[in-house]
Order: C-alpha cells, then sequence, then structure tokens
C-alpha cells in the first residue's frame, strides 16, 4: 500500500514538473493528463485497500472531467496560440529551478506533519503539496490565460491527491462537490477567454498589458 501510493505521488509530481518544462499548449495538456490518470489511479489504490467503493466512482469522476472533458475545454482556450517563446532572463531552466525550489519547501513543511501521522499514505504529502505549489507557481507565471487556467487545475490537482493522501480518502460528496465547482470554473474561464479574443484579438498578458496603456 505505502509503496505503491508513494510511488503514485512520485509520477504525480513528475507529470507536474513536465508541464513546467514543455512550452507548447499540447504538450503541457498532455502531462496534465497524465497527472490526471495518476490522480484517478491513486484513488483506485486507496479504494481497494479501504474497500470504500465510492472511491472508484471518484476515480472515474476524474477520468471523465480531467481526462476527457477539460482538456477540450483548455483546447480551445488554446486555439491560435504560438508556442511559448523562451525570452531571455526567463528560460526553461530557471522554471524548473524555481519549481525545485518549491518541492525542497513543501518537504520542509509536511515532513514534521507526516512524521506524525500513522497513516500508510504519510509517505506521499509532501510530494501532493508540492504539486500544489508548483500549480500556484504555473498560474503567477504564466503568459496567457491558458497557462492561468492550466496552473490553476494544476493546483487543484495538487489539493486532490493532497486530501486523499491526508484523510485516506474524502467523501465522495466532497469531491462531487469540487469537481463541479472545477467544471464551471474551466467552463467560465473558457467564456471569458473567447471573449477577451474576439474583443482584443489575443490573450496574451504582456499583450494585454499593452492594450491597457
Amino acid at each position: 500500500m505505502t509503496t505503491a501510493t508513494n510511488f503514485l505521488a512520485f509520477l504525480g509530481l513528475v507529470s507536474t514538473l513536465l508541464i513546467v518544462w514543455r512550452q507548447n499548449g499540447r504538450g503541457r495538456r498532455r502531462a496534465f493528463v497524465a497527472q490526471s490518470l495518476v490522480l484517478a489511479a491513486l484513488a483506485s489504490v486507496i479504494a481497494a485497500f479501504t474497500h470504500r467503493r465510492e472511491l472508484f466512482l471518484v476515480a472515474l469522476t476524474v477520468v471523465l472531467l480531467k481526462v476527457i472533458v477539460i482538456p477540450r475545454i483548455l483546447g480551445r482556450i488554446a486555439t491560435g496560440l504560438p508556442a511559448r517563446p523562451v525570452t531571455p532572463g526567463r528560460s526553461v531552466g530557471l522554471s524548473l529551478l524555481a519549481a525545485g525550489v518549491l518541492v525542497v519547501a513543501a518537504y520542509a513543511i509536511m515532513l514534521p506533519v507526516a512524521a506524525g501521522s500513522e497513516l500508510p499514505t504519510k509517505g506521499g504529502i509532501p510530494l501532493a503539496f508540492a504539486m500544489a505549489l508548483i500549480g500556484l507557481f504555473i498560474t503567477v507565471t504564466g503568459r496567457d490565460a491558458h497557462g492561468h487556467v492550466l496552473g490553476f487545475l494544476v493546483f487543484e490537482n495538487g489539493i486532490f491527491g493532497l486530501a486523499l493522501l491526508a484523510t485516506y480518502g474524502l467523501p465522495s460528496i466532497v469531491e462531487a462537490g469540487v469537481f463541479l465547482d472545477v467544471l464551471v470554473i474551466a467552463l467560465l474561464m473558457e467564456g471569458v477567454v473567447l471573449q477577451i479574443r474576439r474583443e482584443h484579438d489575443s490573450i496574451a498578458v504582456d499583450r494585454l498589458r499593452e492594450l491597457r496603456g
């Protein structure tokens, strides 16, 4: 049990780092899909060991929303976007270095908490927290609306993984409410982004700042 959950949490963190590393929207969405599949597998493993069948439904919901529906919404948001430019002083290496610092910070913060827990999933708690921190980093440093929305979704995935590991599985009604909120937010953001694109012919942050004057 412990080995499986730790390995899946590690894979989730690796997919998060891939999102930071990739320079094109399609590659980042594929990494997000991989991250979501890992979380679905994590929910399934916990369901199998705790004999909580509702967690299998949670895993299925993750697949439907975060592997099928939401990536399509992100694809529509990213329509027409070029590959992310790597400007001097803001390279992929620096972004990965910042993500590495956040991983260290996550371990420094969460290891004392995990050490006092008796749960078999406690080893993956710092990894899930690191996923959430990196999601916030992606949101803050995003260069367009697609990056901001993707960062929020990565942050939500990290919180979802942290909740699974820290509580040994949340009640399904709580998960259903969270998933509904995420879907509604993604749909609202799609509408906002499409309206911005119609009015300003761009969703790049730098371009919108120029329009602001």
